[in-house]
């Protein structure tokens, strides 16, 4: 009995009951509430998952506050998405989203000084259906290995061009090359296409 008085609070049901005790403060997120709600919430959602990560558009989408919950790309953090989401309480004026969707109408994606535009970036590809692996080469204009914005910069436009569920768990590998000439290659643009036809195959 007495260790139950001192059982620990879940951190889902903690991340959650935040939003429930400031509802009205997340609903109408000002831009001087920003910094304190956005450390709040990434203390709690760090208590999840240290690399779970989560964004809200300022503006309200259909008069609703819409949060991602995202994985950072990493498959192993996917359960957590998951279960994190599945958990949200029903809040009328809350939309939570598992995971980064994929976004037709964003062109770019900007790291530090790097930005990367749809057309910088083409690729190459080979599928192996007997073990339903997909190996990606990317090519990217003025990409240099050593600098890691290039990596970061280039997974955010995968997410927004794929979406992060199918970057986490349709694509096997990726290698990261400079472009020198679009001979052979595809546009990056041309990636969501492929990928449906090969599921679409199987």
């Amino acid at each position: 009995m007495f260790r139950n008085l001192f059982k620990k609070k879940d951190p889902i049901e903690k991340f959650w009951q935040y939003f429930i005790d400031h509802e009205k403060k997340l609903y109408n997120l000002r831009e001087e509430d920003i910094e304190k709600v956005f450390r709040d919430l990434y203390i709690l959602i760090n208590k999840v998952n240290n690399q779970l990560t989560f964004s809200t558009p300022v503006p309200l989408i259909d008069g609703k506050r819409e949060i991602t919950i995202k994985a950072s790309s990493i498959g192993n953090n996917f359960p957590d998405v998951i279960r994190l989401v599945e958990a949200a309480p029903k809040m009328e004026k809350f939309t939570i989203i598992a995971f980064e969707q994929r976004n037709d109408d964003e062109h770019e994606t900007t790291v530090n000084d790097i930005k990367l535009t749809r057309d910088d970036v083409f690729f190459h590809y080979t599928y192996d259906q007997e073990y339903t692996t997909f190996y990606l080469k990317l090519y990217i204009k003025g990409f240099e290995e050593e600098n890691d914005d290039y990596y970061r910069v280039a997974f955010d436009l995968l997410e927004v061009v794929i979406g992060e569920y199918v970057l986490g768990t349709e694509i096997t590998e990726i290698e990261f090359n400079k472009f020198h000439s679009t001979d052979e290659l595809l546009p990056i643009n041309d990636l969501p296409k492929i990928l449906e036809d090969i599921k679409l195959e199987n």
